[in-house]
């Protein structure tokens, strides 16, 4: 029997504020693989960030009609206002060489390629976490104004240029995304720290994030059950030592059997 057809009202949840931003080098790379520094970088200090897709469209024609119409996406650019990043990661990712204190910007300067990562804060409360695995770096606009009576407004321009990585049957990855509030009702949510610990960008490495938290989860259960059997001895063996555990409480004391 078939179902009636109904109409279902859906609330959806929006983002809120955007949160820090995490930047991770890249050491080096294939077309299937990618080695990062061991160190991630947070800074909080985004102030505003507008990411635009770069996209290619075209239309099939046939029969005098528009058959089809193909749109991809070939990266994208991220527009980043911040109160300023670290002086010595910009160096680092513009490429620049140094020699003690001094930094010399030259004309062709290689930009180093890096992670980046960003939150944002939901109105129900959650996070969505977002990794782009490839990314470049330009420094924008940097405009200096003299003091005056009003507060300091700091606010600096930095362009990121987001580049397509890999390359399948699924097409190029360009951008990760994780949602809290879309994990399975049993599922406890990923955190900051789980999720921007290293960059993301194959399914293998979710494969491998869940696994880790399930066994994880399983030694934690354990101990917690261990804990609580050496908890449970104690208190009924006062006299005993407490740092020893002789077993499940209320076996002792049985008399030996012996054979007829």
């Amino acid at each position: 029997m078939n179902e009636p057809r109904k109409i279902v009202t859906i609330k959806p949840t929006y983002e809120v504020s955007v949160g820090g931003a995490f930047i991770c080098p890249i050491i080096g790379r294939t077309s299937t693989e990618i080695t990062y520094e061991p160190i991630v970088t947070r800074v909080d200090v985004i102030r505003t960030q507008t990411m635009t897709p770069n996209t290619t469209e075209s239309k099939i024609w046939a029969s005098g009609v528009i058959f089809d119409h193909v749109s991809q996406t070939v990266g994208a650019g991220i527009a980043l206002g911040a109160v300023a990043l670290p002086q010595g990661l910009l160096t680092d990712l513009s490429g620049a060489q140094t020699k003690e204190a001094f930094t010399f910007d030259r004309t062709n300067d290689l930009e180093r390629e890096f992670a980046y990562g960003y939150w944002g804060e939901n109105r129900d409360g959650t996070m969505t976490f977002y990794w782009h695995p490839v990314c470049k770096l330009t420094i924008g606009e940097d405009a200096k104004n003299t003091r005056n009576d009003d507060s300091p407004d700091p606010n600096k321009t930095y362009n990121i240029e987001v580049i397509p990585f890999g390359s399948s049957g699924k097409g190029s990855i360009w951008r990760v995304r994780y949602a809290q509030n879309e994990e399975k009702e049993n599922v406890i949510p990923l955190t900051i720290d789980e999720f921007f610990v290293s960059p993301i960008y194959t399914e293998e490495q979710v494969d491998t994030l869940y696994a880790s938290r399930a066994a994880s989860s399983s030694q934690e259960q354990l101990s917690t059950g261990v804990a609580a059997l050496k908890e449970g001895t104690a208190e009924m063996n006062p006299d005993e030592d407490d740092t020893a555990f002789t077993g499940l409480p209320g076996l002792s004391g049985l008399p030996d059997l012996e054979d007829d």
